[in-house]
């Protein structure tokens, strides 16, 4: 038979109704009462209902995010830093890794508005923009496109993307290389591309794009990837991609006769751990991961808190965008 307050109340020897104030936090208790009621939660092996709990107050303090890939680095940075924010205000997170399959984000979005999470945070995008702005709970793009009514926080991506070039271009560089994700993917990250390629070109720079395969994640992918470019284009002497597709191009260049940064220079995008882990330190874009994942947090409990006033929440920007910066190291 399953237990209840009740039993709790009696091995504690206190009322269901102190039980009650105790895990709801309510009311003026004595420590030694507070304590007699977890004991006896304890040695009953007692698990209160906080789902159903928090529902009669109209909160699960449950927030659910879908990204493409958790152990992609950037991704799972930015979702330590989002689990943190989030719990130091007295949320859980329910992590889903969509892997880029439409058929999979669409269960995931089912899955988190049937368990009445309060928000999501959305990282992938596989969906058309209507699939988004059907979902009536409140919702935040990191780094992603959802719609004209969605907010998106994202590192300022067009600066991040002139920085490269300045260096590249500051490097002497005459023939430069950008690889670049699935262009379908709307995203933010595409920005970035699209001001280096016009950096390049306001100098006669040459500048080649190449785009990755939807749902490349893998190094030994990358690895593949780079020695295709490089054998395919001779004579690229700048490269430009994000950092774990920068390492795999330092990993492989010098098997190919390419030094670097003497044949070869590299810029990665990001600025996680993995541009200090090769024998070279990559010299990189550094997206304020940290500061994405709080203003994510930032907005999407605004979102939240204005849903439960009834209010309408307007931005003067739905495109949040903060500030990169280049650290130069070893690879240019």
């Amino acid at each position: 038979m399953a237990l209840t307050i009740k039993d709790v109340a009696e091995l504690a020897k206190v009322s269901a109704t102190t039980v009650s104030r105790v895990l709801n936090n309510r009311g003026s208790l004595s420590e030694k009462t507070i304590q007699k009621v977890y004991s006896a939660m304890e040695t009953l092996n007692y698990y209160p209902n906080q789902i159903a709990a928090n529902l009669s107050k109209k909160r699960t303090m449950l927030v659910g995010i879908i990204v493409p890939d958790a152990s992609h680095p950037f991704y799972s940075m930015e979702i330590r830093y989002i689990e943190e924010c989030l719990y130091h205000v007295g949320y859980k997170l329910m992590l889903c890794n969509a892997g880029e399959s439409k058929e999979r984000e669409k269960e995931y979005l089912f899955m988190l508005q049937c368990h009445k999470v309060d928000g999501i945070i959305i990282a992938s995008h596989t969906l058309h923009l209507d699939d988004y702005s059907k979902i009536s709970l409140p919702v935040v793009g990191l780094d992603r496109f959802l719609g004209s009514n969605i907010p998106t926080v994202s590192s300022d991506h067009e600066q991040g993307g002139r920085f490269a070039a300045e260096e590249l271009i500051r490097c002497g560089c005459k023939k430069v290389a950008q690889i670049k994700g699935y262009s379908a993917v709307q995203t933010p990250s595409n920005e970035r591309h699209v001001a280096f390629r016009k950096a390049m070109e306001a100098k006669n720079i040459v500048c080649l794009d190449f785009e990755l395969p939807l749902n490349t994640f893998r190094f030994m992918e990358y690895l593949d990837f780079v020695h295709d470019v490089f054998a395919n284009e001779p004579g690229i002497d700048g490269l430009f991609a994000v950092d774990n597709i920068a390492c795999a191009a330092c990993k492989i260049a010098p098997s190919m006769g390419i030094r670097i940064p003497e044949h070869l220079k590299v810029i990665g995008y990001d600025g996680t751990e993995l541009s200090l882990m090769g024998q070279l330190s990559l010299s990189t874009i550094v997206q304020p991961i940290r500061k994405i994942a709080q203003t994510t947090v930032d907005i999407l409990l605004s979102l939240m808190l204005n849903k439960e006033s009834d209010g309408n929440l307007i931005f003067s920007d739905p495109h949040i965008r903060l500030p990169v910066t280049f650290i130069k190291r070893d690879t240019t």
